[in-house]
């Protein structure tokens, strides 16, 4: 009896040994937060109350394009969270419970051609590694041990399809204003509804701001052209006070660029029509690009979308509710999809 007890508790020491280090060991992917609505404030990113210091580097033989961010030992998945903020080209990454003083001593590893700068910076009940990119990537994280692994890759490794959404104005410019609502509010929530639920496969959807900031127009484009982005489409409203009975969507396209095949026009058709069609709104119609537009002769199909027109002041009350605004959503991620059909079958030999 003795010896058969002996026997169990041998096992049983070995297989929680074996538990313990494999929890130790094994591997967590850590989401992005690229896709969703930004987890860190943009006040995390104003340095001038707040003390920050360089972080360390040393370069290491690892995969291409890969590098190593060493954790305190007793931090968790869970308590990590990275932003891909591609707009400003850095990468942000918050460490809920840790303490700057670990980075004074422990440095980032590996492969770091890509990175330009690193800081680290107190926020809130942990820290934020901020990292300036010379490139753009989209970054997988995983976490084994006290490690965190990113490997960075060109977006279109990863997607077949990669698609501008651009909410028009911000910050200081509020664009068009209705009975309250402005237009610089509007084309950012229908942008934030797109990304929540923005679901085509194969496809990246990148959003030129996720915040109520100014960003100029080159910059907008510039990030279109960085991807070699397949369409783009930005989001606006319209207004005419002069005749307040007009209400409905839009679509604008720039008729002096033309593309074979599958261009401005035929992409400002689809959009226009998911989004009415899913609104159970009224179409206006296409119409061809005023001269000053901003994406007047991008060399991609792009369009302007108009949500509706905030001089109508039932369609603004309409336009200020979120379930409304889910559906012009739902729209345009409807044109996305049949867009990028499109494109796929005029790939395909």
């Amino acid at each position: 009896m003795n010896i058969l007890f002996a026997v169990w508790a041998a096992v049983c020491g070995i297989s929680m040994w074996g538990m313990i280090w494999y929890g130790c060991r094994k591997t967590i992917v850590i989401a992005d937060m690229s896709k969703e609505q930004p987890a860190i404030s943009t006040e995390a990113g104003n340095t001038e109350a707040q003390t920050e210091y360089a972080l360390l580097f040393k370069a290491a033989q690892t995969d291409e394009e890969t590098f190593r961010i060493p954790l305190p030992k007793d931090l968790k998945p869970e308590n990590i969270v990275m932003e891909n903020r591609y707009m400003s080209g850095e990468l942000w990454i918050y460490l809920e419970g840790a303490q700057e003083d670990f980075y004074r001593q422990n440095s980032v590893y590996g492969d770091i051609s890509l990175i330009g700068s690193g800081y680290v910076r107190e926020w809130e009940q942990g820290i934020i590694l901020r990292l300036t990119m010379k490139e753009l990537r989209e970054y997988r994280s995983t976490m084994e041990g006290s490690e965190l692994t990113i490997v960075c890759s060109r977006p279109r490794e990863l997607y077949d399809f990669l698609v501008v959404l651009d909410p028009a104005y911000g910050g200081s410019e509020t664009g068009a204003s209705g009975y309250g609502l402005t237009e610089k509010e509007l084309t950012l929530e229908v942008a934030r509804q797109v990304q929540k639920n923005f679901d085509v496969q194969n496809v990246r959807l990148y959003i030129t701001r996720t915040e109520d900031s100014f960003v100029s127009g080159e910059k907008r484009l510039e990030l279109a052209k960085e991807l070699g982005a397949d369409l783009y489409i930005r989001i606006v409203a319209s207004s005419d006070k002069e005749h307040s009975e007009k209400y409905g969507i839009t679509g604008f396209y720039d008729e002096d660029y033309f593309i074979p095949v599958f261009g401005n026009a035929e992409l400002a058709d689809i959009v226009t029509r998911e989004v009415t069609a899913a609104s159970s709104n009224r179409a206006v119609g296409l119409f061809a690009l005023d001269d000053g537009s901003m994406i007047k002769g991008l060399d991609i199909p792009a369009m302007e979308l108009s949500v509706g027109y905030l001089s109508n002041e039932t369609e603004e009350t309409l336009l200020t509710q979120d379930v409304y605004r889910e559906k012009l959503a739902a729209g345009i991620i409807n044109g996305i999809r049949e867009a990028c059909g499109k494109l796929e079958q005029i790939e395909e030999p």
